[in-house]
């Protein structure tokens, strides 16, 4: 018979405001939002512009202040809300040492996000303690070390974890037995399962669904008429069945960087230079990483919230600022007409791969390449906006990409290699 897998999903909770409550240890207690570009306290003018939560506390949770709320909504839901700017920088930096603690128990994680990650204890089950006692023991490392509240939910599969984890948030610990998968969802209401969206919800509703044990029990041509061929998948993680294993990320397939302005632009010069800016972030990162792009992609939105995206590959994989701004912008000639005010540019990279060996004769490549590590050792240690080319500086972004993420875990060093190196 088959031993049944242990799922942990970590999930630590609101994250972002978290963080923020451990450099501000006095704004405990206070209704607090994360969010935007400026900070802003009860009695003072507030400009909330385009900003939107990215985080919330509990305590601004109970006015109904939840995040991608825009920021002037949760002021007038709370107007003794406390606001600070997002420091995407610092959660990573936090969010490594949490994943470091994740490692203590596992090498199989799989980030969700930088506040959540899924663990596969199976492969060492005979090793260590059964799931709950992991989970309470890596709960209290988290908070004892980091000073950070986390949920976790302990199951036999992905979908029944991550639902286990959100039940009994903040500081919760939900443990669903092998076996009572199904049991355990049936009472719940649709909108707890991951992949059932507003719209699925709604079909759902019309045919009078409201529970996962309804959705488990409804006949299967039901459901596919109503909500086409992903019906059974969906019936079959309302019955507590899913088999996808926990992944290990490996190299990232894309690296992007975007920006939202408080005001629209629409000069040509000022749409270069933020393009030109946000390129160097993106080969920055590159180079941080040991990777090449093979192709560059161009993300514009519109004051009228219209998206348009375009894309390139390159004639040879490039990591270098000037390379990868050249190529966004001719895109840009593709994207936009000239006249259109623009809210939001995004450049990324794609097709990445391993960095190239620069050759003997690639005299122009080697200089570009110097040049782009010496700006970036002068970013990483005065500040994104302390040089760069042209004018402008770079804000820090308000948004975690995917390459925010940690990496796959570092093999050991192996000493036998270590002695057969000459």
């Amino acid at each position: 018979m088959r031993t049944p897998r242990t799922i942990l999903h970590v999930d630590l909770d609101a994250f972002f405001a978290s963080c923020e409550l451990l450099r501000r240890p006095e704004l405990t207690g206070l209704p607090l939002a994360v969010g935007g570009g400026r900070e802003s306290r009860p009695g003072e003018a507030r400009r909330p512009g385009r900003g939107v939560v990215a985080a919330s506390s509990y305590e601004a949770r109970h006015y109904g202040v939840h995040s991608a709320m825009p920021l002037a909504r949760a002021l007038e839901l709370c107007p003794e809300l406390v606001v600070l700017p997002v420091d995407i920088g610092e959660y990573a930096r936090v969010s490594r040492l949490v994943f470091e603690i994740f490692a203590r128990y596992t090498p199989v994680i799989e980030p969700g996000s930088l506040d959540e990650a899924f663990l596969d204890l199976t492969a060492g089950a005979g090793l260590q303690p059964p799931g709950a006692a992991v989970a309470r023991e890596l709960s209290s490392a988290i908070s004892s070390e980091l000073g950070l509240p986390c949920s976790v939910g302990v199951a036999s599969n992905k979908t029944v974890a991550k639902i286990a984890s959100d039940l009994r948030k903040p500081r919760g610990l939900v443990v669903v037995p092998a076996g009572g998968e199904a049991a355990f969802l049936a009472p719940l209401p649709l909108a707890r399962l991951p992949g059932a969206g507003p719209r699925t919800t709604e079909r759902l509703h019309l045919l009078g669904i409201s529970t996962l044990g309804q959705l488990a029990q409804a006949p299967r041509s039901l459901l596919v008429g109503s909500l086409g061929p992903g019906a059974e998948a969906l019936q079959r993680r309302a019955r507590g069945e899913d088999s996808s294993p926990v992944t290990v990320p490996g190299r990232p397939r894309s690296i992007s960087r975007e920006e939202t302005y408080d005001r629209d632009i629409s000069s040509r010069e000022e749409i270069v230079g933020r393009l030109r800016l946000l390129s160097a972030a993106v080969g920055a990162r590159l180079r941080r990483s040991g990777l090449t792009a093979g192709g560059v992609a161009l993300k514009v939105r519109f004051d009228t919230f219209e998206t348009v995206t375009r894309a390139r590959r390159l004639a040879e994989p490039a990591c270098s600022d000037q390379e990868l701004a050249a190529a966004a912008l001719q895109l840009l000639d593709r994207a936009w007409d000239g006249q259109r005010a623009v809210r939001l540019l995004g450049v990324g990279a794609e097709g990445l791969s391993e960095v190239r060996q620069l050759g003997l004769f690639d005299l122009p490549e080697v200089r570009r390449e110097r040049l782009d590590q010496a700006l970036d050792s002068v970013r990483r240690r005065f500040g994104l906006g302390s040089i760069g080319r042209g004018p402008g500086a770079l804000e820090a972004p308000t948004d975690w990409n995917r390459d925010h993420l940690p990496g796959p875990p570092s093999r050991p060093p192996d000493p036998a290699a270590e002695r057969r190196r000459p």
